[in-house]
């Protein structure tokens, strides 16, 4: 973790956007995110923009991206064992290339390189970069045995370390922008974590999330970060190692009081929460940035009257809409992205 890391409120965003139109998406995120942008994901220009589908062929040829179907298929055309041989021999050649993002899956990627590495040196302080987590991803593949790659433990970590080299692709991607980084490791499939729907083990899961960041920052160095939509276990995702938290605060923030020790260790360690201040699916276009603020705010009081430090709570915040914003409007879109930096602002005037 860098020391020059203290985001002090600083605002950012998740993953999707519903714009069609790239440099359309990657202006909406940079007027208004101007501390740290992110590059948006978006899915109703391509499917092979889906959150799994972008990285099919990262991790060929365990999988492949049906399209027409809008889901990944199990190594075509190869046995499960043809598969992992062939996938470990690209791991471990260790060619950034065939992990990297390619204009044809990524259009607000490369929008987003073209935008920011034609700013001024000294706009963008920060920029954000995300990629699907193993978890999510491998539930989203049923094998050849007509269960999901999650249940087949080398399958499953296979994915996991692809997918840390799709990260490090990626920093190796932005790096050239001149900017510190950060990337997120998107897991919505953890918000069933412990539930009759998600049975896997906690070791399972701190394992492959353990997998794919080891993969990573064997590769390439950024602030690591992970994303969670729903309420689970975040003392798990902290055990994982991430330096940064990130929660539907609007939805789930006191659920995140119920783990005081786990946050003493994130902050121990210079990390941060990123807060999911501003709703999404929950959106109605009546929110105002006042009353999210003052949501918010009385989760950090009460964060600060369990003897958490106050100055540290604000320089390790981030602000956040709750997830990704691919399902609204784009109009809606934007006035959450709006919101987000409207709360960032009065955050760092009232606060600490």
């Amino acid at each position: 973790m860098p020391d020059s890391f203290r985001p002090n409120f600083t605002a950012t965003g998740i993953g999707s956007l519903p714009h069609t139109d790239a440099h359309a998406a990657v202006e909406a995120v940079a007027s208004r995110l101007t501390g740290m942008p992110y590059w948006p994901q978006l899915p109703l220009r391509s499917p092979a923009e889906h959150m799994n589908l972008q990285y099919a062929r990262a991790l060929s040829p365990l999988v492949r991206a049906d399209l027409t179907e809008k889901s990944l298929r199990p190594h075509p055309s190869l046995s499960r064992e043809e598969a992992l041989a062939a996938f470990y021999e690209r791991l471990l050649a260790a060619d950034p290339k065939g992990f990297a993002l390619d204009p044809g899956e990524a259009a607000g990627f490369f929008a987003f390189l073209e935008k920011i590495g034609s700013a001024p040196a000294g706009a963008f302080p920060w920029i954000k970069g995300h990629v699907t987590g193993p978890l999510t991803l491998s539930a989203a593949v049923m094998g050849v045995d007509g269960k999901a790659m999650l249940y087949d433990d080398e399958m499953a970590e296979a994915l996991a370390r692809g997918l840390g080299a799709a990260a490090a692709a990626q920093i190796e991607q932005l790096a050239p922008l001149g900017r510190p980084i950060m990337i997120f490791i998107d897991e919505p499939m953890l918000s069933g974590y412990g539930s009759a729907f998600t049975p896997i083990s906690r070791e399972k899961a701190l394992n492959l999330l353990g997998l794919c960041l080891e993969e990573c920052r064997q590769r390439a160095g950024a602030v690591m970060g992970v994303h969670c939509c729903g309420n689970t276990d975040w003392g798990l995702l902290i055990e994982a190692g991430f330096d940064v938290l990130n929660l539907d605060s609007a939805g789930f923030g006191a659920n995140l009081l119920l783990y005081p020790e786990a946050l003493k260790a994130l902050f121990a360690r210079r990390g941060a929460v990123a807060w999911g201040a501003v709703p999404t699916n929950a959106f109605t276009g009546r929110e105002t940035a006042r009353d999210l603020w003052s949501g918010l705010k009385s989760l950090l009081e009460e964060l600060a009257a369990k003897g958490f430090d106050r100055a540290v709570l604000a320089s390790q915040a981030l602000i956040t809409p709750a997830c990704g914003l691919g399902s609204l409007k784009e109009e809606q879109a934007e006035a959450c992205l709006e919101l987000t930096r409207q709360v960032s602002e009065l955050a760092r005037a009232d606060f600490p």
